[in-house]
């Protein structure tokens, strides 16, 4: 079994800023990120697969079939985007770098099999950098929050 990784790039905007709770509880939670215009990011996704390597072709994976699914998956639907107003999954919830990495390991987790099959390689994990100080990682496996 071998893992490779590929990262990827786009840039977004969002708000830090919970519905549930005051403007004033918001700004003690979210300091300077529930600036009502909100910031922008220059996010870098790393999705890490799982396989064996193919004894004819060298390779885990088919790098082309990877990009296609994480362009069309994550970085197409997010980039450019205010994500509070323009991505559906962030309209009820808050676009925090764990909410991100959960919505982004969910839509590849959602089209995995059919793109791969389930003899492919496997998602393995994958890893959101909002900033340098600021790294997310979710597995490809499933998980649970605290709202299950």
């Amino acid at each position: 079994m071998i893992r490779l990784s590929r990262k990827y790039r786009f840039s977004a905007s969002h708000r830090l800023y919970s519905p549930a709770l005051s403007e004033e509880r918001n700004r003690a939670i979210y300091g300077k990120c529930a600036n009502p215009y909100g910031h922008g990011h220059d996010y870098e996704v790393e999705v890490t697969v799982a396989g064996r390597v193919d004894a004819v072709t060298g390779r885990s994976v088919s790098l082309a079939a990877l990009d296609a699914l994480v362009n069309g998956e994550i970085v197409e639907p997010f980039r450019y985007k205010n994500l509070n107003e323009e991505v559906p999954a962030f309209q009820m919830a808050v676009p925090t770098t764990e909410n991100l990495a959960v919505e982004a390991a969910r839509r590849l987790r959602a089209k995995w099999q059919i793109v791969f099959g389930a003899d492919g390689p496997q998602f393995e994990n994958i890893r959101i950098w909002e900033t340098e100080r600021n790294i997310c990682e979710v597995s490809g496996r499933e998980f649970q929050t605290n709202e299950s």
